[in-house]
This record gives C-alpha cells, structure tokens and sequence, in this order.
C-alpha cells in the first residue's frame, strides 16, 4: 500500500458521523494492511484534539495486523497482530483523560482486542458507567479475557444489567466465550432463562448446554420449536445432545428436537 493510498484511507474514515459505512471500511482496510507508517498516522491521531480522530485512532490501533501471507489468505485469516505493546500504552493512557462517549468506547473495545490481561483493571473502572454504550463497550472487552476470574466477577454482575444489550453479552461471554464451570455461574445463566430478552435467554441456554445442565433442556426444546436458532451457538448445544454436527448443512431444528427426545425423554412432554 502507497503512502498516497494510506492518506486517503486515514482522510476517509473521517467521512460522514460516527457510524458511515464508508468510513469504517476504511479503517477495516488499514486495519488489515499494517505497517510502521499506519502505525505512526494512527498514533498521531490519538493525541489529537478533535474526539472522531481519536476514536478513529484507537480502532485502528487496536486492531492493527501485518498484510496476510499466502497461507492466511487462503484460510481467510488476518495477518499476524503488530505494535501490540505499543498501541497498549498508547490506548490506555488516552482512557485518563478521555471526555468524549464515543472515543471512550472504542478505546475500551480496543483494549479486549489488545488481549493484554493488565487491561482488566482499566476496564473495570467503566462497568458501572452511567452510559449503557460505554458499559456495552466494557463488557464486551471483558469478554475477551473468559478465563480471567476479575472479568468474570465483573461479567457476573453485568449479566443484570438493565440494558438488554450489556446483560446479552455479558450471558454470551460468561456462558459461551469462558470454560469456567461455577455453581455462581450456572445459577446466573439459570436465572436467565426467563430473560425478558429473548437473545439473553438463547445465550442463557447456550451457557448451560455447554456445561451439560439438563436446565437447558426444555428451553433448548422450545427454542427448537420456534422454527429457528443463533448458528453461532449450535456448537454448545451440540454438547447438550452428545452428537456432532450432522452433514455440510450442520443442524436443522427438527434434528435438534429428534436429539433432545432421544437423549431427554424423562425431561419432555410427550411428543
């Protein structure tokens, strides 16, 4: 990538508000294509005075990568991960003495995409923020830490919170993203099953099927009558059922279902 094309990109994600489409293609593009002068122009725009340049900043550095190699083409991975430590200092100095909602968020979603464990303290400084973005923003970079027991206690708490958004994803990291197997963790995603949002509940029963809790059984069945579920979480129900995905297609419903009654009969109605 020229020097030139990397200017225009910079100029370019600074197009229309905060969320243009155009704008955040090109941040996806210097993401994806890193090197010592993105690095540098991107650094630069973190001290700046205008908050969009900061925000811009942050994201980029947050998820900088070398262009891919060959192999990552083909496989359709990113490039190996650069200035990971610098970009770190960087980014959480900006959080010290950030005023803007929108810099702030993206330089919380940063930090989770950095993968550095001394982020968590950082992060939690925000997750009884009174803006439910910044908390989203939070709780989502927590979830990139499943295995720390900081974050968990954090994600425990966020998994009530009154933003259905934040307690969505907070189920999703605590259930789907960590290993961790806690009475206080079942107990959470238990309570969760009768969550008056309806994607928290299928996080709820994705948690608990991956821990074999037979709790998720009736709500899994019930998913599976509504004619639909999250692809993301067939792998945990899989768990539930004890089989493995069934042909190129994976799981219909109706296979689902002919799983749960073989496997849970004393557990379901009838058929």
């Amino acid at each position: 990538m020229t020097e030139h094309e990397i200017d225009d990109l910079f100029a370019a994600t600074l197009l229309g508000d905060y969320d243009d489409e155009e704008a955040w293609k090109a941040v996806a593009k210097l993401r994806l294509n890193g090197n010592r002068r993105i690095f540098d122009l991107a650094s630069e725009w973190c001290i700046a005075s205008e908050p969009l340049k900061r925000d811009r900043g942050a994201s980029i550095l947050g998820q900088l990568h070398a262009p891919r190699s060959i192999e990552q083409e083909q496989s359709k991975r990113p490039g190996n991960p650069i200035f990971v430590e610098e970009s770190y200092e960087i980014i959480s100095r900006m959080l010290e003495s950030e005023s803007n909602a929108e810099a702030l968020g993206s330089e919380l979603f940063a930090l989770g995409h950095l993968y550095r464990e001394a982020s968590v303290p950082l992060i939690l400084n925000y997750v009884d923020h009174p803006d439910e973005n910044i908390r989203f923003a939070a709780t989502c970079s927590l979830g990139h830490f499943p295995q720390n027991e900081t974050a968990i206690q954090a994600l425990l708490r966020l998994a009530d919170d009154s933003d259905d958004d934040v307690r969505n994803y907070a189920l999703f990291a605590l259930g789907t993203q960590s290993n961790l197997d806690t009475p206080e963790l079942r107990e959470t995603l238990a309570r969760h099953l009768s969550d008056s949002f309806s994607d928290a509940r299928e996080e709820a029963i994705a948690g608990l099927a991956k821990r074999k809790d037979e709790r998720a059984v009736l709500p899994l069945l019930r998913l599976m009558e509504s004619g639909s579920y999250p692809i993301h979480l067939e792998w945990d129900f899989e768990i539930l059922v004890g089989e493995e995905r069934r042909g190129e297609d994976g799981w219909g419903t109706e296979d689902f279902i002919d799983a749960l009654y073989a496997r849970y009969p004393h557990l379901l109605p009838p058929r």
